[in-house]
C-alpha cells in the first residue's frame, strides 16, 4: 500500500477502531460484535452499557462507509451477506503505522536525539576535564549514559506496546 493509501485508512476513528479489535483476535469478528465494542469505546462505557441506538449508528456507518472501504483496499474480507470480517496480511501491516503522540509529548526520535546531545556534552566535558566531573570516574559516566539509553529504551518497549493497535484495551486515539 502506498503512504497515501495507508493514511487514508487510518485518517478515521472508526476505521483504526475496527483495526484494533480485529489484530487484539485471533480469528475474524462479525459486525455486530464490533460495532458493539466501537461503540463502547467510542462513548467511553462498557460493552452491557452499550444502547441499541448507538450500536445500530456504528453499525451502518462500518456496514455502508468504513468496512467496504477497507474491503476495498484489501485490508481486510468483509462478506456483508453473512456479515464476517477477516483481516488480511496487508491489514495486519497497518500495526507499524500507529504510533500516537499525545498532547505535549515529543516523539521519541526527538527524545533519542536530547539524550545523544546530552551524552555528547557530557563526553566533551570529561574530555576537557571539567572540575566536578573529574571527581567521578571516566568509566562511571560511561555507565551512566549506557544505563539511561537502557532504561529509555525498555521505557519506549513498553510504551509503544501500550499504544500499538491490537495491544489489549481501549485503542490509541489521536484525540
Amino acid at each position: 500500500m502506498s503512504r497515501t493509501e495507508v493514511f487514508d485508512i487510518l485518517s478515521n476513528d472508526r476505521r483504526r477502531h475496527a483495526l484494533h479489535y480485529l489484530l487484539s483476535r485471533e480469528s475474524g469478528a462479525e459486525i455486530g460484535e464490533l460495532s458493539e465494542q466501537i461503540a463502547a469505546w467510542e462513548n467511553d462505557e462498557a460493552i452491557e452499557e452499550v444502547t441499541a441506538d448507538e450500536r445500530r449508528r456504528v453499525y451502518v456507518s462500518l456496514h455502508q462507509t468504513h468496512l467496504p472501504r477497507m474491503d476495498e483496499a484489501g485490508v481486510l474480507q468483509y462478506e456483508n451477506s453473512r456479515d464476517t470480517i477477516e483481516l488480511t496480511e496487508r491489514g495486519e501491516s497497518l500495526r507499524v503505522y500507529m504510533e500516537i503522540v499525545e498532547g505535549n509529548e515529543i516523539p521519541w526520535s526527538e527524545f533519542y536525539l536530547g539524550l545523544s546531545a546530552l551524552s555528547a556534552s557530557l563526553l566533551a566535558a570529561l574530555w576537557m576535564d571539567a572540575a566536578l566531573l573529574s571527581l567521578v570516574p571516566d568509566l562511571a559516566w560511561m555507565c551512566v549514559v549506557v544505563l539511561l539509553f537502557g532504561i529509555t529504551s525498555v521505557a519506549h518497549i513498553y510504551y509503544a506496546d501500550q499504544r500499538r493497535l491490537g495491544s489489549d484495551g481501549a485503542p490509541p486515539s489521536a484525540k
